[in-house]
């Protein structure tokens, strides 16, 4: 898969400076609060926060299901940019087992809020593709309270 392959990107405006949203990316304790789509919690995040350094996760669905996250970090640019793997490991037979990449690109405005692009990469089928594209909005519905 190349990165020019078609990608979920969703561009979303955030009462937060760049530092705040990249904080939320990174700091497993807020992590732990929104990373997870829908009625899913994250019971467990950890961030080795260096280029080729781990994160984890480890989610539990309504029904009890227990949905596993991890990558490695690729590019760390504090405020700017996060670059990671993401490889889901779960019941979900639709996402499991594809190594998949992350881009969140921070951007400042002039009214003191702050563009967040999150651009999901490698993805290898639409009906994927979809089902982030639907889960992603959530996830930042739970980030948004958690900034100010």
């Amino acid at each position: 898969m190349t990165d020019t392959e078609p990608a979920v990107v969703i561009e979303r405006i955030f009462r937060a400076s760049c530092d705040k949203l990249y904080q939320g990316w990174t700091d497993p304790v807020m992590l732990q609060r929104w990373l997870a789509p829908g009625a899913n919690v994250v019971e467990h995040a950890e961030t080795d926060l260096r280029v080729g350094g781990r994160f984890q996760l480890q989610t539990r669905g309504p029904d009890g299901a227990q949905h596993r996250i991890s990558g490695r970090y690729q590019v760390l640019e504090p405020g700017r940019r996060i670059v990671q793997t993401w490889i889901y490991d779960g019941p979900l037979d639709l996402l499991r087992g594809e190594e998949t990449l992350l881009q969140i690109d921070f951007t400042p405005r002039d009214d003191g809020t702050s563009e967040m692009r999150l651009t999901h990469r490698r993805i290898a089928r639409a009906d994927i593709r979809e089902a982030y594209r639907e889960d992603w909005p959530s996830c930042f519905d739970k980030l948004e309270p958690l900034l100010h």
